[in-house]
């Protein structure tokens, strides 16, 4: 009898599961059910090399796997509006954010609504393949969180503040409301910007900054930590400088050592736009080619980049010089979040996929950007109570300056619409029995600022290039010189290019206006659009062509124009190239001497509110100030006006700290109201009516003087940054901002007087609202410790709530102060150390405005 023998072979369940899977015609990594890292392990292995090189380069081509396409994310900015080529809603700039010190705004209200927003960006496009509209994906480039040891810093808008405590807080937020609360699903995955110690725009592709590791351990490093461990963001961009000497793009120190293993972030690092172009052009020039950028790119820790790791990541890996280990370890990081974010899943199965696109720019959302400038806005001072004013005892009010008509925006915003000026706000809210009068005074950096003027030359334009006017005003102009041949009658046509910054422009020939007002304001950009500017008769010989701004679109954020191609239709045909010719410009009659016409009108009112500040000319990415004062002639217009109405109220509008002292010398009552975003014109009326109490406190330290600013390459704040090195006093403390109302401190209480390193200490007061009116109070928890053998701050930020009171009524607020808070980082031992002694614990409501104080001592063991 034969017999058959018979081999069983077991195979591991995951294997069983997977084949499972896959005889049902679903592979593993599109099945739902099976556990994350299962699902991205199946993926990987499917991938060919030059697939996963694909797949780390953000702005790749799509990867077909098994039939299943996967798009690249692209590049995503939400910083304080989503930006995308349809209007979106627009929030005050972040270090606003900070100044409101309300974490929970933050993270349950403003990044809710942005994350809201962007998803509904993602579904919309989802739910109609056919759109028209920018196609965006849900790997987001928010927080910027670096911090604001650098006064002149050009990117301190986009940050929230000096302190390491405060701009923790914040991150933390802003990432838990961008990337939601599901157990399973991402919302929108965060990007903490720019790690680490990026803080000067000047040479900064290139710039090394020399920095101690206590340094970095207790200031550069700590919000970091916070928005990773506590915050779980998905990833962190390594920004383009160097860390004494080593190029953060490839610091295995700090994107591998801290971050992943002592962290233990479980995301991924991608580098800055073209971060390993600088390696090899920048820091480590003439020194390294591409598949060494890359390949120690990888190795140090950055996952994912630009279109370099493309191309060169397959070589590096044949050239041994990159590990098939790291490599995929880098694509587990980057495909766990795209999982997460539901990339792989059912659209329907994934519970944001019911965001509506509704709700993208919505009466909702505006609601919410008020209410986070309004929080924002801080009353510096108010001498005899000039604010709140009283609607019934004015008659007529002066708006004044440079920034009193304008929203300012910054580089990584959209498109975004309804956006309300500081004159349109106080102009609503003032009521119909106030008069409110207006002068522009001057410009941001002078009173005689020329209309800048440029040709730039794109491929939509006819002939390849146009004319642009960076107009700001009504009555701005630019005018074109034209020659007529023939006499007889010509229809002009103006070619031109739309955008959501643009005016709208009277055309006249010869001071005669032709033509219907002609409105250049658009969503997104569009080339070739054409007005129809009417018939004229011309004589033979020169004329001039001016196109003057009669205003703007109300969705639009500016004045500028572009103007292209000038068509005469006539017994000829000419067409006038406006770019190929001369041109010049010129303003109204109202820039004529205008400080002394502000102080005319300001003269004749009851009040006069001055907003002077900063623009993105002044501060932007890529360009630090180079003074802290106000620039260009705006001091003098205070001046001008306060001589002219003792009642003056200055706006300030600005990002960094403003050095002013003749202006809190000598007026009455100023306001810090940031570049506050859409809402920002009824926030900052609802402030000087007084239908809001401002409550707002300063992120960062206004210094009295720029010689108490250290050196800008120092990077060791105990030199004299922030206000825990300070040297002297400042101009306005951190923490700072004044009220309607008064507040009572009493009775600080802490659960014990002497603690271990390793306990707690419960630390309570009590704050009463002792005035007439209702409004919110920051309480702030300060720590310092007494006669340490090292040198430690005057005093550092370990709590702050802020809570609201109405007249009469009293809260006890508690703190919870762990010992570690107290701790520096030895570097004689490589760790944070609670050194034993005495320390004290206060309470106020500014670094400067201490209220209460207890000694703490920690004890030997």
């Amino acid at each position: 009898m034969k017999k058959t023998l018979c081999t069983l072979t077991v195979l591991p369940l995951g294997i069983l599961a997977g084949f499972a899977a896959e005889t049902s015609g679903v592979p593993p990594f599109l099945d739902a059910s099976r556990p994350l890292e299962e699902r991205v392990t199946d993926f990987i292995s499917r991938l060919t090399l030059e697939q996963k090189a694909a797949l780390l380069n953000h702005r790749g081509p799509t990867v077909t796997v098994e039939g299943f396409q996967l798009r690249s994310d692209q590049w995503n900015q939400c910083l304080n509006g989503v930006q995308w080529d349809r209007p979106t809603t627009l929030f005050p700039i972040c270090v606003a954010m900070a100044a409101t010190w309300n974490p929970g705004l933050v993270q349950d209200e403003i990044a809710r609504v942005l994350s809201d927003e962007a998803r509904a960006i993602y579904n919309h496009w989802h739910l109609d393949p056919d759109t028209r509209a920018q196609r965006k994906g849900l790997i987001y480039r928010a927080p910027v969180i670096n911090i604001g040891r650098n006064p002149y810093w050009g990117r301190n808008h986009e940050a929230f503040g000096e302190d390491p405590h405060l701009v923790g807080r914040m991150a933390v937020a802003y990432v838990r409301g961008l990337q939601g609360d599901h157990p399973r699903y991402l919302k929108l995955a965060a990007t903490l910007k720019h790690y680490a110690v990026n803080n000067v725009e000047t040479d900064r592709m290139k710039l090394s900054a020399s920095v101690s590791e206590r340094m970095l351990r207790e200031y550069w490093l700590p919000h970091f930590r916070d928005a990773v461990v506590e915050g779980r963001a998905q990833s962190l961009m390594a920004s383009y400088n160097a860390i004494n000497g080593t190029p953060n793009n490839i610091h295995r120190w700090l994107l591998t050592t801290v971050l992943k293993e002592e962290w233990q972030h479980e995301g991924f690092v991608v580098s800055d736009l073209g971060g390993v172009r600088t390696m090899v052009e920048g820091h480590q020039r003439g020194q390294m080619d591409y598949v060494d950028a890359v390949a120690q790119s990888l190795m140090a820790g950055c996952d994912f980049s630009d279109r370099e790791f493309q191309e060169y990541i397959p070589s590096a890996v044949r050239q041994g010089k990159l590990t098939e280990e790291r490599l995929n370890d880098a694509l587990r990081r980057v495909l766990r979040t795209r999982f997460r974010l539901g990339e792989f899943d059912a659209f329907d199965a994934v519970p944001y996929s019911r965001i509506s696109p509704a709700v993208i720019n919505s009466d909702a959302h505006r609601a919410v950007a008020l209410k986070a400038a309004q929080q924002s806005i801080v009353l510096l001072q108010n001498h005899g109570q000039v604010l709140p004013l009283d609607r019934s005892k004015i008659r007529r009010i002066a708006v004044i300056g440079p920034l009193s008509d304008r929203v300012v925006r910054n580089n990584y915003n959209g498109v975004h619409s309804g956006l309300v000026t500081g004159l349109q706000g106080i102009r609503n809210r003032a009521g119909s029995e106030i008069e409110v009068v207006h002068a522009i005074g001057c410009g941001i950096r002078g009173s005689s600022d020329a209309l800048n003027t440029r040709v730039d030359r794109e491929r939509g334009f006819s002939g390849g290039a146009s004319v642009k006017l960076e107009a700001v005003m009504t009555g701005d102009y630019i005018e074109f010189p034209i020659e007529v041949s023939d006499p007889g009658n010509y229809r002009l046509t103006l070619q031109f290019k739309s955008f959501p910054d643009r005016g709208t422009f009277q055309c006249s020939i010869d001071g005669e206006k032709v033509g219907p007002v002609v409105d250049m304001y658009g969503e997104a950009a569009r080339y070739g659009l054409t007005a129809d500017l009417g018939e004229k008769r011309l004589s033979a010989g020169a004329h001039v062509v001016r196109f003057t701004v009669a205003g703007q679109n109300e969705r639009s954020s500016g004045f500028s124009g572009h103007f292209d191609r000038l068509t005469l239709a006539g017994s000829r045909v000419i067409q006038v190239e406006l770019e190929n010719g001369s041109f010049s410009t010129g303003r109204s009659e109202e820039w004529r001497n205008p400080i002394e016409r502000a102080a005319e009108i300001a003269r004749g009112a009851d009040v006069a509110i001055v907003f002077v500040g900063t623009d993105e000319s002044v501060e932007q990415e890529g360009r630090d100030r180079t003074s802290l004062g106000l620039p260009g002639d705006q001091e003098a217009l205070v001046k001008a006006v306060r001589a002219a109405n003792r009642r003056t109220v200055v706006v300030l509008q600005s990002a960094g700290p403003l050095t002013v002292p003749w202006l809190k010398d000598n007026v009455p009552a100023l306001l810090q109201a940031w570049w506050s975003g859409e809402e920002g014109g009824h926030a900052i009326a609802d402030v000087l009516f007084g239908d809001v109490n401002p409550a707002g406190r300063l992120p960062h330290t206004v210094y009295a003087s720029e010689d108490q600013v250290p050196p800008l390459d120092e990077y060791d704040i105990s030199r004299g940054f922030t206000y825990m090195y300070l040297k002297g006093e400042p101009l306005f403390a951190f923490g700072h901002g004044l009220s309607y109302t008064t507040f009572r401190y009493a009775n600080l209480r802490l659960s014990t007087e002497e603690v271990g390193p390793d306990g707690q200490i419960e630390v309570s007061i009590d704050i009463t609202n002792t005035g007439e009116r209702a409004g919110d109070e920051v309480v702030q928890l300060y720590v310092r410790a007494l006669g340490s053998r090292v040198t430690r701050p005057q005093k550092e930020l370990r709590g702050f709530e802020r809570i609201g009171l109405k007249p009469g009524e009293r809260r006890t607020v508690r703190f919870s102060l762990p010992a570690a808070k107290l701790a520096f980082w030895d570097e004689t031992v490589g760790r944070f150390v609670v050194e034993p002694g005495s320390y004290e614990v206060m309470i106020g409501a500014s670094s400067a405005d201490i209220r209460a104080r207890e000694p703490l001592r920690v004890a030997n063991r």
